[in-house]
């Protein structure tokens, strides 16, 4: 009988991307049956072999849990016995808690969230975790895992993990389409054509999103528009949405959003009547020279001079070169919006009928509407 012989060996490309990744930090990655994972604190990360893993574990995720238990311990966790923790009791469970933070936040833009979760032991904990995991709260891992997460977005570990992320997103890329619903490749989130993960919900569509855009072409998306850009980049109403999917709203939605007046846009041109109805509400602000800016009360948006030449009371430092009229935003709310977007309490401005031509103009689902709620956290 013939033998062949052989000269390679099959090895999973996950696995192979995280081994590498382990390297690139310095680290060793042994195999043993005598261990379920343990960290020797001179470079060497024992993990059991796959006999002992359920059937959603994978070597790639054990080293990707490992990493993030170090860059919790912080960089001289390295030097530490599995990075300083006690692993008999619940000493160290806050540590514990701010690691599974920490992986679910950065394994999450990249659509591998699911797909990264850790084992059996902690996944009630996993699944109870918001969707932006670093988000403040009572929880006393959450300090530990924003220190942590700041920490990875450093060298060396940002590079290391960009690209191992990154390598493991492209092959579920190509594995999620096929991939029947038993498999851990199909928890994996894939990516819209324009680049952002796909909606979880895979019955919505780019048609029915709030911002899409009738363009001369045909259908666009604000949401992927580049800035500066003259139209935003076509997508199919019947494509499926992507995560920056949202229900599509109307004017009378405002009053729960008011991002325009929060966090919006404060200008107001000198020649708007609502200047002289509402003096006490416009200030002018002004750019000097030296660099510095200040707001000043008028009594009327005419009355100041914005031609850079210095007054009688002015010193030539302080000469403005730049002025604009505004109204003002302290905390980052307009001066007169009422309300605080709960139903009982809409966002609603006092002076709605009389209020400036660029609020008047500002187009509800528009370029400057995303913008405003972007700043505050309404939309991605």
């Amino acid at each position: 009988m013939f033998e062949r012989p052989i000269v390679h060996r099959y090895d999973d490309p996950v696995d192979l991307i995280w081994i590498r990744a382990a390297a690139d930090l310095g680290l060793k990655i042994n195999r043993s049956a005598d261990t379920f994972a343990s960290y020797d604190g001179q470079g060497t990360l024992t993990i059991c072999d796959a006999s002992h893993f359920d059937a959603d574990d994978c070597l790639a995720q054990m080293i990707f849990h490992e990493i993030c238990h170090w860059l919790v311990a912080g960089r001289n966790g390295k030097i530490l016995e599995d990075w300083g923790l006690n692993n008999i009791d619940d000493r160290d469970l806050v540590q514990e808690y701010a690691c599974i933070r920490l992986q679910a936040a950065l394994s999450r833009p990249f659509g591998l969230r699911d797909f990264m979760a850790v084992t059996t032991d902690w996944r009630p904990y996993w699944e109870s975790l918001p969707e932006d995991p670093m988000v403040d709260g009572e929880d006393p891992a959450i300090a530990l895992a924003q220190d942590a997460f700041h920490r990875a977005r450093m060298e060396p570990f940002e590079p290391v993990l960009t690209r191992s992320l990154t390598a493991t997103a492209a092959i579920a890329d190509a594995v999620h389409g096929i991939a029947d619903s038993t498999s851990l490749w199909s928890v994996t989130r894939g990516r819209h054509r324009l680049g952002s993960l796909m909606y979880a919900n895979g019955d919505l569509r780019c048609g029915t999103c709030a911002w899409a855009i009738a363009e001369p072409f045909g259908l666009g998306c604000r949401q992927h528009k580049e800035p500066g850009a003259e139209f935003a980049p076509a997508v199919d109403s019947d494509e499926k949405a992507c995560e920056r999917w949202e229900q599509p709203f109307s004017i009378e939605a405002c009053g729960s959003c008011g991002a325009c007046c929060r966090q919006g846009f404060d200008l107001v041109a000198a020649d708007d009547s609502f200047c002289k109805l509402h003096p006490e509400l416009v200030q002018l602000r002004v750019s000097t020279s030296e660099g510095e800016s200040a707001n000043k009360n008028t009594s009327e948006c005419g009355n100041a001079s914005d031609d850079g030449i210095a007054g009688e009371n002015e010193s030539p430092s302080e000469i403005a070169i730049e002025s604009e009229y505004i109204v003002p935003r302290p905390n980052g709310i307009c001066v007169a919006l009422d309300g605080d977007g709960a139903a009982a309490n809409p966002y609603r401005c006092r002076h709605y009928e009389t209020r400036p031509k660029n609020c008047a103009d500002f187009e509800v689902a528009g370029d400057a509407c995303l913008l405003a709620r972007r700043r505050v956290g309404l939309s991605r």
